[in-house]
């Protein structure tokens, strides 16, 4: 009796202490540009030779060369100009406001990519918002992509796309494409609306890269101008509390 009645006594203890033991904390981190000092109706480009953004737990990259006033990698930009086509208006979204009506937004243009530094543990990333440049709206919407633009009204069978690839210690984790515009199958979609695209598959992650790909090419070039506009990147992060 005296065994059985210690068993249970050191059944319920082990039951307490494991109970009592804290859980992992999961943080969550939204990355929405509006600490980027921005004044209304303008953009960062990287013209100031720093190479890089940063936002929230992100460092965003850019290049730029100062010969040729060119930039690629991400900028970030307050513009809202819904109506002008062109290279001209290379800064704005077609949304005409960053996601949730917010004022700021990053472009990716070209080929961009994001570091995520480790700080306790990796972060995970979640989710994502994004729509089209003007530009490029207005572009495969109309076929006016300003002068010297080469590129077509979108029609049957066209698309356009950015694709998204998480790294994690220079391992590729995973890659998500999200189409911004898509006339295949009876379709005719052109992206103006932000979208919440959920990228959870790339998981852990300290580098998320963007580039594009279009059904209008030239030579394997691409003539759809290779911008998309992103905001309220959400990550999490586990911090084990033991």
């Amino acid at each position: 009796m005296k065994s059985i009645k210690l068993f249970f006594a050191i059944a319920i203890f082990g039951f307490t202490f494991t109970a009592c033991q804290p859980e992992d904390e999961v943080r969550t981190t939204v990355v929405d540009f509006e600490n980027v000092t921005l004044n209304s109706d303008s953009i960062w480009n990287g013209s100031d030779s720093t190479g890089q953004f940063i936002s929230g737990n992100a460092a965003f990259q850019n290049n730029y060369n100062a010969d040729w006033a060119y930039w690629s990698g991400f900028a970030c930009s307050s513009k809202t100009d819904t109506l002008t086509a062109g290279y001209g208006n290379q800064y704005s979204a077609a949304a005409g406001t960053g996601a949730m009506d917010s004022k700021q937004f990053a472009l990716a243009y070209d080929s961009a990519s994001v570091l995520i530094p480790k700080a306790f543990n990796y972060y995970s990333i979640k989710s994502l918002y994004i729509t089209n440049s003007t530009y490029a709206y207005l572009g495969m919407k109309t076929g006016d992509y300003g002068i010297g633009g080469i590129g077509k009204k979108f029609s049957a069978g066209d698309w356009f796309k950015v694709i998204i690839k998480g790294y994690k210690e220079n391992v590729q984790t995973g890659s998500i494409d999200v189409y911004l515009a898509d006339f295949r199958d009876s379709k005719s979609m052109i992206l103006k609306n932000w979208q919440k695209v959920d990228v959870s598959a790339l998981g852990q992650v300290d580098l998320v890269t963007f580039t594009f790909d279009s059904s209008d090419k030239s030579g394997g070039w691409l003539n759809t101008p290779a911008y998309t506009c992103i905001d309220n990147i959400e990550f999490t992060q586990t911090i084990s509390t033991k």
